[in-house]
């Protein structure tokens, strides 16, 4: 069998590591593979189709006759529905109408605190195809019970675990404690509570997060952490990977700890990569991701600072919040906001991790938290647990995958899902967070 695996790009980031384990895993399978992206070629042994139109964009078109000359008897699209390419919805639509089998990779939602992406795709309604030769997978079982909810049907949804394939360490004992945030420094990674920890962690402890936001991120706001962390003499590194000097791997190596303050993940590679590197976890917890894992890492799920030392959150709160509902199409009430309000700021505090940058600042600044510090020394203390990651392995994986693609049914009608019956599922003001909102202009 052929199979045609498509994605924006190829550049450093989570989904890139799952595709190259999708790849390693169908070769090993005995299929032929190619990735379709915009880029930059991988070396792993198999073809690679590079369509600069593939990457983000917010108008143009996808050379369609070039991908369904691809001999491939499956397609797996990784990310199909996130509006990054506002051409994606008619090349799916074009795949299908082929005959091609699909399975929809899905990783994050436009509807979930992405309302710029959302109402790029206008009033499309081919979003969510429906047919029994196209198929949905999910990294974890919130998005699989999200997508039931909204309609799919739950023969065409399927639970599929990423693979975890970190490089082989030495095992040597790392000389200095070091804590290693592995991931690029985007919004949602909360690079302000990065930041609190290391205002607040013990005398020697430093921090190392691995590369610098893309281009599809706002830049400035991983450049104004970097600078905050020089003017407060925090003991953070930024953007380490390829300098100092350092590979990534040597970034693993060199790491007594890893460390997550992520608001937001699709599968949280972040959480699985210690347990089989054997080194502590420490951070954020994420109940909706972590709950599909066995526990592992030192970690909190709110970090509470008074109201009383935040000010002007409340008019701020009810503009972003209105700002990203109106967004969606969908306004609130005077009453809604206060009620949402209300929920916000349960026992007159609102978790750091939900607070504005510059709010963030603030409490970096002015708000001293003595409890997190006997905390960080605490949690720094505890050793690395022993799990069983053999649910994640290549060889699940491959088992997982294969019988995932042996259910995809032959060439069927095409349909597609309501469109609001996926954002009824996201659009709630509970779910407010403001590292997941529209940013301010200017």
């Amino acid at each position: 069998m052929t199979v045609l695996i498509v994605h924006y790009h190829l550049r450093p980031g989570g989904v890139t590591r799952v595709i190259e384990s999708q790849v390693k895993v169908l070769r090993d399978q005995g299929h032929e593979v190619v990735v379709a992206s915009s880029g930059p070629a991988v070396d792993w042994g198999c073809q690679n189709l590079l369509i600069p139109e593939l990457d983000y964009q917010k108008e143009g078109q996808i050379p369609l006759a070039q991908l369904l000359e691809v001999p491939a008897d499956l397609w797996i699209i990784h990310n199909p529905t996130l509006g990054l390419n506002v051409a994606y919805p008619d090349l799916i639509e074009a795949a299908a109408r082929s005959g091609k089998k699909i399975l929809m990779q899905i990783h994050d939602f436009v509807e979930d605190g992405r309302p710029e992406n959302y109402q790029l795709l206008g009033d499309r309604e081919n979003i969510y195809p429906l047919a029994p030769h196209i198929h949905y997978a999910t990294v974890n079982r919130r998005d699989l019970e999200t997508l039931k909810k909204a309609g799919i049907p739950e023969a065409r949804c399927h639970f599929l675990p990423n693979a975890i394939n970190p490089p082989t360490l030495s095992g040597s004992f790392p000389e200095e404690q070091l804590l290693f945030y592995p991931v690029r420094g985007i919004r949602r990674k909360n690079l302000g509570e990065l930041c609190l920890l290391a205002a607040h962690a013990p005398e020697g402890t430093r921090f190392a997060i691995a590369l610098r936001a893309g281009s599809e991120e706002p830049q400035f706001l991983h450049d104004d952490w970097e600078s905050l962390a020089k003017e407060q003499n925090l003991p953070i590194e930024f953007d380490v990977v390829g300098r100092n000097p350092g590979s990534f791997k040597d970034w693993l190596e060199r790491s007594s700890h890893f460390v997550t303050t992520s608001i937001t993940e699709g599968f949280g590679l972040t959480f699985l990569d210690p347990a089989f590197l054997k080194k502590p976890l420490i951070g954020r917890d994420l109940p909706e991701i972590t709950k599909d894992f066995t526990p592992y890492g030192t970690l909190y799920q709110s970090i509470p600072i008074p109201l009383k030392n935040l000010p002007d959150l409340q008019e701020c709160f009810f503009e972003e919040l209105q700002r990203t509902m109106s967004a969606y199409g969908s306004p609130l009430t005077q009453d809604q906001l206060k009620s949402a309000w209300l929920n916000f700021s349960k026992n007159d505090e609102v978790d750091f991790g939900n607070l504005p940058e510059k709010l963030q600042v603030h409490v970096i600044k002015n708000v001293p938290l003595p409890w997190l510090r006997d905390w960080l020394a605490t949690a720094l203390k505890n050793p690395a647990a022993e799990i069983d990651t053999s649910p994640w392995t290549l060889a699940t994986y491959s088992r997982t995958l294969a019988t995932v693609v042996s259910k995809i049914e032959k060439v069927g009608p095409l349909t597609w899902l309501p469109r609001e019956a996926l954002l009824e599922q996201f659009l709630k003001p509970q779910r407010f967070h403001f590292l997941r909102s529209r940013l301010k202009e200017g």
